[in-house]
């Protein structure tokens, strides 16, 4: 996997999902979509070519911390797309380790809202033949789920999913400050937060693996909770990279 695409400053967590077997720019992520500016949001639709931002935060969440304004001014679609229902027990403690957090992704699967599913990869497939953008608040536990099932699903090898979901590190340390309401709110400090926010590919590593054992993987997953196969056929079709067209035999030489 190349290194990834981050702007620096450009909103939260944000950066250009990259890895072997998936079509260059297509798929994008971050955190909280409020706190891009205009500026910022121009980019994300003239540099980047985002046509849509798929929420999968709460409706409560977005009433408390409002609507991404600067979306909405510079034309971008933004669609909510709640991963709802589970429980946050295995994370609650000041500072979860891996374990635990592999624990609360398990339960992302198994007691989300069913019927959440189906729609967030409609709205998701709806979305992918352009460059679109998957978000949540940090941009790590839901969109690390979400992007996860989307890179399986084009094919992209174990180790270069969780490398990306690692990426998360080094933006949401340098900007925990952001999430001060949540630390507060929680009881927990700040060098909680920080803790929390070392994601590690180990965990998500860690996970995968146990997915596949347990469903048989993400895309079994999906299916298992009645995901519509047309919307995973589109998604796979936008997703994945195009073979080359031309291949190079053993000498080296292009064979049409």
């Amino acid at each position: 996997m190349t290194a990834p695409a981050q702007a620096a400053g450009l909103g939260v967590n944000f950066r250009v999902v990259q890895a072997a077997g998936l079509r260059p720019g297509r798929l994008l992520r971050s955190g909280d979509v409020t706190a891009f500016t205009d500026r910022e949001a121009a980019e994300l639709r003239d540099h980047y070519g985002v046509r849509t931002v798929i929420d999968l935060r709460s409706t409560r969440e977005s009433d408390r911390y409002g609507r991404p304004r600067a979306l909405a001014n510079a034309g971008i679609r933004w669609v909510q797309a709640p991963v709802t229902g589970y429980a946050s027990t295995p994370i609650d403690k000041p500072r979860p380790t891996s374990d635990d957090v592999v624990r609360y992704y398990h339960g992302m699967l198994a007691e989300a809202d069913p019927s959440c599913w189906p729609r967030l990869v409609s709205e998701l497939a709806e979305a992918a033949s352009a460059p679109f953008l998957v978000c949540c608040h940090c941009g790590k536990d839901r969109t690390g789920v979400v992007v996860a099932s989307l890179l399986e699903l084009a094919g992209c090898p174990q180790e270069d999913i969780a490398l990306d979901y690692g990426e998360s590190a080094a933006d949401l340390v340098a900007q925990v400050d952001r999430f001060q309401d949540k630390w507060v709110r929680r009881g927990h400090t700040r060098d909680d937060y920080l803790t929390r926010m070392q994601v590690r590919p180990g965990t998500l590593r860690t996970w995968l693996g146990e997915v596949r054992e347990q469903r048989g993987g993400l895309v079994a997953f999906l299916r298992e909770r009645g995901v519509a196969e047309a919307d995973l056929t589109r998604l796979h079709g936008a997703l994945a990279a195009a073979p080359p067209s031309v291949a190079a035999g053993a000498d080296g030489r292009a064979r049409r």
